[in-house]
């Protein structure tokens, strides 16, 4: 039998968070978000003029005592946060120790329980040469089961194509995107990025990477595999042939960084070896995806 995706313990914890969008969301159906629209929850949001065929219920008698005219109160109207979470399960994703894909997985379904916890509606894509719908939206505390399981049912492989996002990120209703993904292979991340801003989708993108790629721990002389081409490279790695690396490394997640950050999204460097607990509540929370 299978182990869960995520630890009944840990769920009890994911639903204490939220996640925190910078603006009023435009939801198809109730929730617990602020809406742009104007509705009937307790909190007040302002006054407008009454016209005939208004709700008279709403008329603030206070108001037309002070004022000597006819004033409706407005509500701040409560819906649903439109998730969209693309989790990148390419070949380069399936390597390291603890493996990258499997840590992506349970990272995209704890994203996925604090906003299905809080009523917030799902949608779940895979992708690595494009992207690969993971069925209808999702929905509510009881859907979760189903959302893990299809997560868990997609094999990792294929080679890395970013642009491939464009067009199903483009199609999104405005709300909140999260993008994990490594950021490795030759295939630019920039498109995918650029879309999401035109998308007007506010969220995060998630470098997610193993502990052996941020230090790399071989020496000697070694043959490496590109994981997604299957090119082969014969090297010897020495002092100089490491900093090299680390330079390449950090120059490519600087290039990401910069791109999330001009269209106004935010940025974590994650390693596959940190507890998912631990990328959730303290990281997630620090730049303010979760709160």
């Amino acid at each position: 039998m299978a182990a869960p995706l995520l630890e009944p313990q840990l769920l009890r914890r994911l639903e204490a968070l939220a996640l925190m969008v910078r603006r009023a969301v435009k939801g198809q159906t109730g929730g617990e978000r602020r809406s742009v629209s104007r509705g009937r929850s307790p909190e007040f949001a302002d006054f407008r003029n009454y016209t005939p065929g208004d709700d008279y219920r709403l008329i603030d008698w206070n108001a037309y005592a002070r004022l000597d005219r006819y004033m409706l109160r407005l509500f701040v109207a409560e819906e649903e946060l439109p998730l969209s979470l693309f989790v990148d399960l390419s070949g380069s994703m399936d390597w390291g120790r603890p493996n990258k894909a499997e840590t992506a997985r349970r990272l995209a379904g704890a994203i996925a329980y604090v906003a299905l916890a809080s009523l917030d509606r799902v949608r779940l894509t895979v992708f690595a040469e494009g992207p690969t719908s993971g069925g209808a939206p999702y929905r509510g505390r009881h859907s979760a089961p189903q959302l893990f399981q299809r997560i868990q049912s997609f094999p990792a492989g294929g080679t890395t194509d970013y642009s491939r996002l464009v067009s199903p990120i483009a199609r999104q209703r405005p709300g909140m995107t999260v993008l994990i993904t490594d950021g490795l292979g030759e295939s630019p991340v920039e498109p995918a990025i650029t879309s999401l801003r035109l998308a007007r989708q506010e969220g995060a993108v998630l470098q997610l990477l193993a502990p052996q790629e941020i230090a790399p721990d071989w020496t000697g002389d070694a043959r490496l595999k590109d994981a997604e081409t299957g090119a082969e490279r014969e090297i010897t790695a020495t002092p100089a042939t490491q900093a090299s690396y680390r330079t390449a490394l950090a120059r490519r997640t600087d290039e990401i960084e910069r791109a999330a950050r001009r269209r106004g999204l935010r940025f974590v460097r994650l390693s596959s070896d940190q507890p998912v607990e631990g990328m959730v509540e303290r990281t997630l929370r620090k730049v303010g995806l979760l709160g």
